[in-house]
């Protein structure tokens, strides 16, 4: 295949974002003891509707707090990769990022801030 063609990409089976994956492991049998992984944000900020129960584990609730300490032990952590770039913006984005006001912005669309 020549390398300037572009495949179309697969359209069968494909659920549509994180959305559509938490619906689908919501809807899973719905059993009582049934357990669907995904993430913190789109169960609680995208799908929230009612149906899904985050999880302690070893006693510790999946909270901002626990998270940011480190205690709740299944987190994901999030990058911003900016290695080889000649850009001359990158520190100052990288410290807007981190500043007051971009971490509140994270924690206003719903994931948790690093401070």
């Amino acid at each position: 295949m020549d390398s300037s063609h572009l495949m179309e990409p697969p359209t069968d089976d494909v659920v549509s974002g994180m959305g559509g994956i938490v619906k689908e492991t919501s809807n899973y049998r719905n059993r009582k003891n049934a357990i669907g992984f995904s993430f913190r944000f789109f169960a609680n900020e995208m799908v929230d509707n009612g149906k899904i129960k985050l999880i302690q584990v070893n006693d510790v609730e999946p909270t901002k707090e626990f998270i940011q300490d480190d205690s709740y032990p299944f987190a994901a952590e999030f990058y911003a990769i900016t290695a080889g770039t000649e850009n001359p913006n990158v520190d100052s984005l990288i410290d807007w990022i981190l500043s007051d006001q971009g971490q509140a912005i994270i924690e206003k669309v719903g994931y948790v801030p690093v401070n």
